[in-house]
């Protein structure tokens, strides 16, 4: 029953935004260019598109500093944060069964972050991959998983669930004590991996929250949701994320369809149900780039054509006086002066 969705739910936002905010971080600045609103995200099950995730999580490291915050927020992360995919695994007779049933509906609760697991001898192997081009956000979300794995460890097992070992395929972070305190084992940087290593014989260890019939109800509810996640998305709300994923390029439409998991054609097609071409939607994300940039920056006007995608000044300010019936300094000077 597992699939990668191109969607989550806002459910999986929720602690990364309490802890931000917790330390003083403004709303709006989370949420800038992700289409997100605090109404949306107060509904934890309200599908989401792995990009809107992605720039929420760019937003956030932007904000605190990359140092630490992906272990924090994992290690603070409760089953109950999880809500009934979570609470479900508190309910299974045994660790193994828990483990299994995570593994069937994993993506219910997407850190995206590719997980699986294996006995191999007397060891259980947890392996974490993330293929995440943005450096410090894909430590932030490994350093994430790898503190929610071990947070949810010890809440059904017992503080002494610690690992036999664990691995990361990036070098030491600075904040190495915190890290100790977190997993309390060997840790080795720079390796091949990221693993977490336990000792398989806790596969067994019965859950004493045990509740078979608590755990019927929150098992239909994770199959449902599961089956949500499969449905069809807003192409439209996916196009958009798709185009702002990568600050100052954007991306043809064959590449749009590649990563959505469709053709061209049917991308247009698609696009073509709402009456809507893929070039309105790039001009729309290069006209609000622009106008970000002319407010927020001193950059001049042939640096922000080049940000929008133009090869000259001119090409740029000629289509955004088609767009706004103004041109580009003329835009500025007003937004100055009103402002």
């Amino acid at each position: 029953m597992g699939f990668p969705p191109k969607r989550l739910y806002a459910i999986t936002l929720r602690k990364p935004l309490s802890y931000t905010l917790a330390r003083g971080a403004d709303a709006a600045e989370l949420l800038a260019g992700t289409e997100l609103t605090p109404e949306i995200l107060a509904d934890p099950y309200r599908l989401i598109s792995e990009n809107q995730a992605r720039l929420f999580y760019l937003n956030l490291l932007r904000l605190t500093g990359p140092d630490g915050v992906g272990l924090e927020i994992g290690w603070h992360t409760s089953l109950s944060d999880m809500g009934p995919h979570g609470m479900a695994l508190a309910t299974e007779r045994t660790a193994g069964d828990s483990l299994r049933k995570t593994w069937e509906l994993r993506y219910n609760y997407n850190l995206l972050v590719d997980w699986r697991y294996e006995v191999s001898g007397s060891q259980l192997i947890h392996r974490l991959d993330c293929q995440e081009r943005d450096e410090p956000l894909r430590i932030f979300l490994l350093e994430r998983a790898l503190a929610t794995l071990q947070a949810h460890t010890e809440e059904l097992l017992g503080p002494d669930s610690r690992p036999l070992g664990v691995l990361f395929d990036y070098p030491a972070p600075a904040n190495m004590e915190r890290y100790r305190d977190v997993f309390r084992c060997p840790l080795h940087f720079k390796q091949a991996h990221t693993e977490s290593r336990y000792d398989a014989h806790r596969l067994s260890s019965p859950i004493e929250t045990c509740d078979p019939k608590a755990a019927e109800v929150l098992g239909a509810l994770r199959t449902s949701l599961h089956e949500k996640l499969g449905s069809r998305g807003n192409v439209l709300l996916e196009v958009k994320m798709a185009l702002r994923r990568t600050p100052g390029r954007f991306p043809s439409l064959e590449q749009v369809a590649d990563s959505l998991a469709m053709s061209s054609r049917t991308l247009r097609r698609r696009l073509g149900q709402y009456d809507v071409r893929f070039q309105d939607l790039l001009d729309d994300e290069r006209r609000r780039v622009a106008e970000d940039l002319l407010l927020s920056t001193s950059l001049t006007i042939q640096q922000i054509a080049e940000k929008c995608g133009f090869s000259d000044a001119r090409n740029f300010s000629q289509s955004f006086r088609r767009m706004q019936g103004i041109s580009p300094t003329e835009f500025r000077k007003l937004r100055m002066k009103d402002g």
